[in-house]
């Protein structure tokens, strides 16, 4: 599963108490076409927002989903997706306003 690592990040709001609460910063996301039917007008995806698990060596073995968001995109803004999801998560973050810094693969089995 490829994520991307995104600029400005996500933020999560977590209530504490009803008078407290504290913020969570989701660096990465992934998108789902959810569902994907080939020659549609449109497509929903997923937005997917969260964090990395890291092995011993800080390498990125896993990703968190901790906050889930839909986005709907039309063939004409797909148009350059081809088969490449490094460009999808292009286009999905171009349509949110943020910038990707880093795509990165996720070993399957660790999602």
């Amino acid at each position: 599963m490829l994520i991307a690592k995104i600029n400005p990040p996500a933020v999560k709001s977590i209530e504490i108490t009803p008078f407290s609460s504290t913020t969570t910063n989701l660096n990465y996301m992934t998108a789902i076409a959810r569902p994907y039917a080939p020659g549609a007008s449109s497509t929903n995806f997923q937005i997917q927002f969260g964090t990395v698990n890291l092995n011993e060596i800080d390498e990125i073995i896993g990703f968190r989903n901790e906050l889930d968001s839909q986005l709907l995109m039309t063939n004409e803004e797909l148009s350059t997706w081809g088969t490449n999801d490094d460009t999808l998560l292009n286009l999905v973050a171009s349509k949110l306003g943020v910038s990707v810094l880093e795509i990165v693969d996720v070993p399957q089995g660790y999602i």
